[in-house]
């Protein structure tokens, strides 16, 4: 793929948004934090193909540099791109990144009767950005009832640490336990007249608070 092209912006994002472009912000040792634009549809590609955690080149005047995407910004509804926050790094910066567990072969532990729990989703792993891993596929499809995968099961490059304990637990496999819930015999019928309504007012209304997300603008 190639480089994500990056615009330098002057106007406020709304307006770039109307214009067909996706506003972001590009950051990192090397260079002042810049307020940019990029074209909608080559983000939409970029996240497509390398996911909201996209490490990729991104182009700006010319120059291109290793860029990670740090944060993506969507409507809430439909879900449109808004902003998109990139670091631009080197080869040789020492990094932490948070990188998702991948669980393979869950679908080997249903003719077994057991299933997956899993404790943990990401670790924030330290090191060049060349040597840490965009994901850690874990494969449980041999595990058996009891059996439990903690950091020090994990199969990592050479130069990588993190801070938690390694006997930090990040999944395990049991056999399904089923609760019962009995009802109490000695429990009183209550007539539903008897029961006070909190929180209701003498108009029967509520406040309901709209929810919505802030964008930062730049």
């Amino acid at each position: 793929m190639d480089a994500l092209k990056a615009l330098k912006r002057e106007e406020k994002g709304y307006k770039s948004r109307r214009e067909g472009f996706v506003p972001g912000v590009l950051y990192g040792k090397e260079i002042e934090t810049t307020s940019v634009k990029f074209q909608k549809a080559d983000v939409e590609n970029a996240l497509r193909i390398h996911g909201e955690r996209a490490r990729l080149r991104v182009s700006l005047d010319g120059k291109e540099q290793l860029g990670i995407v740090k944060e993506v910004a969507r409507e809430i509804i439909s879900r449109d791109l808004l902003h998109l926050d990139i670091q631009l790094v080197s080869l040789d910066e020492q990094l932490s990144i948070d990188v998702p567990f991948i669980f393979l072969g869950t679908e080997d532990l249903i003719p077994k009767g057991l299933v997956l729990h899993t404790y943990i989703d990401e670790i924030s792993l330290t090191g060049t950005v060349d040597v840490i891993p965009e994901s850690i596929e874990i494969n449980v499809g041999d595990k058996e009832d009891g059996d439990s995968i903690t950091l020090a099961d994990l199969d990592l490059p050479e130069g990588i640490t993190y801070l938690e304990d390694d006997d930090t637990q990040v999944a395990a496999v049991a056999i399904p336990r089923v609760e019962e819930i009995e009802e109490d015999e000695d429990a009183e019928d209550i007539d539903a007249a008897d029961v006070e309504v909190i929180g209701e007012d003498d108009e029967g209304d509520a406040d309901v608070a709209d929810d919505g997300a802030e964008v930062h603008e730049d």
